[in-house]
């Protein structure tokens, strides 16, 4: 009797009516071993033969998938990638969005480490950037998305853009007939501008914020304002702080933990911009981080 046949007739049978064979397949790494239960040899045998057939057999009726496109976009630098990282636990999609932007902006591409949180985040949400997820991912990247049946809604929604259409260009007069009192009177004014604006709009944005009359609102806001601000207006920050005399603070215990989280909100969304531009271009950060100080 065939070797197999044999193992097939003693599981059928019964290992209790029936011995296990002494000769078993070859190259199967099992030994017979009368101090080991011989209904488990017999298993271990069948669990193995069935991995075997399925792994070997082939797909008769699947046809060969469309090879990967070369990836032609460099790769973002490492320290971009530790910022991504940082952005995605968890997923912070304003912050995403500035991110993918700025690799767009570049021409560079975020690795296949990042594809799927990304992908993920952008089937959770209509608030990440559809262009530039898909200037990031790359033809690579498009072409992974779209080998998942799941994201095939996604994937048609992936269309990659001309860069002038990903990344916003400044005015040539930006902020022209918006004055600082405008703002102040109306703050949200300052979100209808292209950056960059001048710097005594910056100014009111911050005396605003500062002031406390935004209150719950305030660290949203300010947070809105933070990735839009002129990064060379961070040492405005850095100076408004600074000067913001004990007199001007809000009276309240509640009202200044307002102010404070609106700071800490703009300084943090700044300094990750700031963070951003630093890693894509290569080049050492030059500015000294801002404390808020716990007032």
């Amino acid at each position: 009797m065939p070797v197999w046949e044999d193992v097939v007739a003693t599981g059928l049978i019964g290992t209790d009516r029936r011995l296990v064979p002494e000769k078993l397949p070859g190259g199967w790494g099992i030994e017979v071993d009368k101090s080991i239960d011989p209904a488990h040899t017999v298993l271990t045998l069948a669990a193995r033969h069935r991995a075997v057939q399925r792994a070997s057999g082939l797909l008769t009726s699947c046809s060969a998938g469309s090879p990967a496109p070369p990836d032609r976009q460099p790769l973002a630098s490492r320290a971009a990638h530790e910022i991504l990282a940082r952005l995605l636990s968890p997923p912070q999609v304003a912050l995403l969005n500035l991110w993918l932007m700025a690799a767009a902006d570049r021409g560079q591409r975020a690795s296949g480490a990042y594809w799927t949180s990304l992908v993920m985040v952008a089937a959770r949400t209509t608030g990440l950037d559809r262009a530039a997820l898909a200037a990031a991912l790359g033809d690579r990247g498009m072409w992974f998305v779209q080998q998942n049946p799941e994201w095939a809604r996604l994937a048609k929604g992936l269309r990659p853009q001309p860069k002038q259409q990903i990344t916003s260009e400044p005015n040539d007069f930006p902020g022209v007939g918006v004055t600082k009192e405008a703002v102040r009177a109306n703050p949200e004014l300052i979100m209808s501008l292209t950056p960059p604006w001048p710097p005594e709009l910056t100014r009111a944005v911050l005396a605003v914020i500062a002031s406390g009359q935004l209150q719950q609102r305030a660290a949203q806001y300010a947070a809105a304002v933070g990735a839009r601000v002129p990064l060379q207006h961070y040492e405005l920050l850095r100076s408004a702080v600074q000067e913001i005399p004990a007199r001007e603070l809000p009276s309240t215990p509640a009202a200044l933990r307002s102010v404070r989280e609106a700071l800490l909100a703009l300084e943090r969304t700044v300094w990750i911009r700031i963070e951003m531009q630093f890693a894509f271009s290569g080049e050492p950060i030059v500015v000294q981080r801002l404390e808020i100080p716990p007032w």
